[in-house]
């Protein structure tokens, strides 16, 4: 198992992903290895992260993009960023969306592609 990040409470997760019931439950065959948070990945040669696919989904697949706005991790910003990059036609604009009374963050559509910043909650 490699280091965790220390924002994170990954050992119990680690643990119940690897368990052998679980495993089975989930038709993880034998031969794969154990799963890890952090695994050893080189993400040099893809700088684009997964924006690819969402490139690729598009006109397939209604698709929610979620993202909490107290993340440290994975900002708002940084994936507002790269959705706004792919330049896709913005049918609603960029608005509160609410629990009651209260803003729980915002929501924006785009073609085929919904996101949503939730209030407080980060990415885990």
């Amino acid at each position: 198992m490699n280091e965790l990040p220390p924002c994170t409470f990954g050992e119990p997760l680690i643990a119940w992903a690897n368990d052998a019931t679980v495993r089975k439950q989930l038709n993880i065959p034998d031969y794969a290895p154990d799963w890890d948070m952090c695994a050893d990945i080189d993400y040099s040669e893809n700088e684009i992260g997964s924006q690819w696919v969402w490139e690729q989904l598009k006109g397939k697949y209604r698709m929610l993009k979620f993202s909490g706005d107290m993340d440290g991790c994975v900002p708002t910003i940084g994936t507002l960023n790269w959705i706004n990059a792919m330049g896709r036609d913005i049918i609603e604009p960029y608005r509160p969306w609410y629990t009651g009374d209260q803003v729980a963050g915002y929501i924006e559509e785009q073609d085929g592609l919904t996101f949503i910043s939730v209030h407080g909650a980060g990415h885990m």
